[in-house]
């Protein structure tokens, strides 16, 4: 399971242009400066040239992936405690202690799941820089092409 922000980029640009852009935030890290030009650059080469449909549907796109990562952090919570919840009521039903001992490991399963999704998403700084440098990237198109529409009206 990848983060979300990491399949919209590969989604967006392909599996090589993720690596590359991964490599490059990842090498900027070891020198503890971090660089956005390359990948700016690169990002902006990609989409200068699409029409605004294509822009408005990118960022689409980039705002659902935003919010969906927002969530996922926010419902990790709930998940938590409902878990909590759940396995203290299973283990204080008088119930076959086979079933018990089956439903617990379900939800563990479960849990660990939820678990698994959430720090992937919570700790891929990379992914999120990534997408910082492409929403910014977008935010400037968009904002070009309108300036080339106003200036033709």
């Amino acid at each position: 399971m990848a983060s979300v922000f990491k399949d919209l980029i590969r989604k967006e640009f392909g599996d090589n242009s993720y690596n590359k852009y991964f490599f490059i935030c990842q090498k900027s890290l070891e020198n503890k400066k971090l660089e956005n030009k390359e990948i700016y650059n690169d990002i902006f080469e990609h989409i200068k040239n699409k029409d605004q449909a294509a822009i408005k549907n990118m960022q689409k796109r980039l705002n659902d992936s935003l919010l969906l990562a927002v969530r996922i952090s926010k419902t990790y919570f709930f998940a938590f405690l409902f878990y909590l919840g759940a396995s203290f009521f299973v283990i204080m039903k008088d119930i076959n202690p086979f079933v018990t001992i089956v439903s617990l490991i379900l939800m563990s399963i479960c849990f660990i799941g939820k678990t698994y999704e959430y720090l992937v998403n919570k700790y891929s700084f990379i992914d999120a820089h990534i997408v910082l440098v492409y929403k910014t990237v977008l935010d400037r198109v968009i904002l070009i092409k309108e300036l080339e529409q106003s200036a033709i009206k």
